[in-house]
């Protein structure tokens, strides 16, 4: 794990006089937008994910939107067909043939995912390196990664049209063709370019995705499994990441430590699906859970683009769904972030985060397909027609909330699920969402993952418990990584969203609520947090 460090000999692709300007604003006031980095100089990545050098493409320049483009389609990967399939095999093979001298080849662009998510990139004489996952900048970073891969792939196939198709997991249709499985073209063909050999036995087609793991094997039926998949998305996109700081994450500034805290939807299904597609045993030198579980290796996969597409496409989603809040963050720190890019003719392109926001803009639009997570899994209105796992009766939970001490920031959190309760705020914030707030999150050793599952009003749940059950109320993954700085030191937060989950309990008007956590996964360590209150978030 690397510690606390500073690097110097980087450079910003300001210029001198916006150095100064930074430094200054710095200096006198309390944020300011990450600025691009210096590709391919301003990497440290101990995993040697550095771009090539020399740069031989022209000076870099601001991103500018080209309306001359045609319309890409992208199209669900269930439903392409052959003469689609052999259009992606030809142009990945081609990707993969480009020398390692061109950013663009097939390990380069792998390599630059390393770069952003493994933390290789640090600015002068700041003590943290950037940080793409667990945070605010998680969403627009892969939207751009995914435009210029499809426009890479567009040019070596000399076809502006051409558009990645996303891998559909979110669709739990039991028709035929199946969308919850992975695409059949990624694994049948071993000498297909799309094929990928570290990945998990239990993740080969036809095998239904389980969004409630964290990598191995399941004894769950499909149709288990489907309705699990959809009220899993459901509590996690739908209910708990109702406003933009709980879907996108918390905000992060130049300075800032980064990763302090995840949206929803980065943890899981994104997360979830990562590590059940990564082989838990590969042949060395692979390391556990490659290639997908590891944010290092997880662009050597070609399922890892139909994956992003897909994570891509739920973020249009959620935008549709009902809700005031359910739009990008507006702060001018998430706006005029900045991400550096190696485009189709190989040259550096500066991308601001609010030119990642248009889709029309960036000419390329989703087919259509079931969403039946957005209800729940259930006809719409009927959303809360779902059987409690732990019915109680007014007395009985009162008697529950009794049994449940007050939480205490002595609570070490192991191998045994907690109960504790959490006051509710007396007067309610009325322009607010109603959150559980869980701050100054401390692991016992960052570099093992940590996973675990909330429930609400259920102190018998346990790590078995299903996540298709209502009391549900989110899931956490940690993933640690080589090239994160120092854990300590870190306010890191974990919260969802309360209020759609408290009226499907029934139990809106109650002043305390009752919490369990359970750990599960491959690693299990002790977990506390400084403090586990209710908040309101407004953003």
């Amino acid at each position: 794990m690397a510690g606390f460090r500073e690097h110097s000999g980087c450079r910003w692709n300001f210029g001198l006089v916006g150095m100064i300007l930074v430094m200054v604003m710095v200096k006198f006031t309390s944020a300011v937008p990450i600025p691009a980095p210096d590709l391919p100089d301003n990497c440290n990545s101990e995993e040697r994910c550095c771009m090539p050098r020399p740069y031989r493409g022209k000076p870099v320049r601001q991103f500018e939107y080209d309306p001359t483009l045609p319309v890409r389609f992208r199209r669900a990967a269930h439903l392409i067909d052959e003469e689609y399939i052999a259009k992606l095999e030809r142009g990945v093979k081609l990707q993969r043939e480009l020398p390692d001298t061109d950013p663009r080849s097939w390990t380069n662009q792998m390599n630059l995912h390393c770069l952003y998510c493994d933390n290789g990139l640090y600015y002068p004489n700041q003590t943290w390196p950037l940080e793409v996952h667990n945070g605010w900048l998680f969403l627009p970073w892969h939207r751009m990664f995914m435009y210029f891969n499809e426009r890479i792939l567009a040019k070596l196939l000399d076809d502006d049209t051409f558009a990645l198709p996303f891998w559909n997991w979110d669709n739990q249709t039991p028709e035929e063709p199946h969308a919850n499985i992975l695409p059949y073209f990624y694994a049948r063909n071993k000498t297909s370019s799309l094929w990928n050999k570290n990945r998990n036995n239990c993740s080969e087609p036809p095998l239904t995705i389980d969004l409630n793991t964290e990598g191995g094997c399941t004894t769950k039926t499909p149709e288990e499994l489907r309705i699990q998949n959809n009220r899993l998305i459901y509590t996690q996109i739908v209910t708990g990441a109702p406003t933009s700081n709980l879907f996108f994450g918390m905000p992060y500034s130049y300075g800032d430590a980064g990763a302090t805290g995840a949206g929803t939807f980065e943890d899981n299904p994104h997360g979830t699906v990562h590590f059940w597609l990564g082989d838990p045993n590969p042949e060395k030198p692979a390391g556990p859970f490659d290639d997908m579980g590891n944010f290092g290796v997880a662009a050597r996969d070609p399922a890892f683009y139909g994956h992003h597409v897909n994570i891509d496409r739920i973020w249009t989603i959620w935008k549709t769904l009902p809700g005031a809040q359910r739009k990008e963050p507006t702060h001018p720190d998430f706006l005029d972030a900045q991400f550096t890019f190696y485009d189709e003719n190989a040259d550096l392109v500066i991308v601001n985060v609010s030119q990642t926001l248009n889709r029309t803009l960036l000419r390329y639009e989703y087919e259509e397909m079931p969403a039946a997570w957005t209800t729940n899994g259930e006809l719409a209105g009927q959303e809360n027609n779902v059987t409690l796992c732990n019915p109680a009766t007014a007395a009985e939970t009162t008697a529950m909330i009794g049994a449940a001490d007050y939480f205490s920031p002595d609570t070490v959190f192991f191998k045994d699920p907690i109960t504790f309760r959490v006051a509710r705020p007396a007067v309610r914030n009325s322009t607010g969402v109603e959150v559980l707030e869980f701050s100054g999150v401390d692991f016992a050793e960052p570099s093992m993952q940590v996973h675990w599952r909330s429930y609400l009003f259920y102190p018998t749940a346990v790590t078995g418990t299903s996540a298709a059950c209502p009391e549900f109320a989110g899931a956490y993954n940690y993933v640690a990584h080589p090239g994160m700085a120092i854990f300590k030191g870190r306010n890191r937060k974990w919260r969802v969203a309360l209020d759609s989950k408290l009226v499907a309990l029934g139990k809106q008007n109650l002043s305390d609520i009752v919490v369990t956590l359970a750990q599960f996964g491959p690693t299990i360590q002790p977990v506390q947090f400084a403090k586990v209150e209710i908040t309101y978030d407004t953003s």
